[in-house]
């Protein structure tokens, strides 16, 4: 399975994607025309294309959209709700903290602040 990353390297252009993703956010469950919601819970795929993603992996489209074989599951937090993340166990084998030593460089201590935290 692949990963998604942004277009751009540009701060300017990911700050339109976080806008999008807060107007996401404030507009949860609202299904009215012209709700960021309604168009991300429509086409996922195509709104996450359209805001700056794509996907990057041996199945990917040319253009970096997501193929229709990969589930996008959306989860959203509340000040209740928080997700906890359960990694694919294919994602796990030889998997390596990044290169910084905020991790001491050991995975196991990477994944185990990935674990539980508040989705992005």
């Amino acid at each position: 399975m692949g990963f998604f990353s942004h277009k751009s390297a540009q701060i300017s252009d990911q700050a339109i994607t976080g806008n999008a993703i807060i107007r996401v956010a404030n507009s949860v469950f609202q299904s009215q025309p012209g709700s960021e919601w309604a168009a991300f819970n429509a086409d996922t795929r195509e709104w996450l294309f359209q805001n700056g993603y794509r996907y990057n992996g041996t199945d990917e489209l040319p253009d970096g959209r997501i193929p229709k074989t990969i589930d996008i599951v959306p989860v959203y937090d509340t000040p209740t709700k928080m997700h906890v993340r359960v990694p694919w166990a294919g994602d796990l084998v030889g998997g390596t903290a990044p290169a910084t030593d905020d991790y001491g460089r050991s995975f196991p201590a990477f994944l185990a602040r990935y674990f539980v935290r508040r989705c992005r």
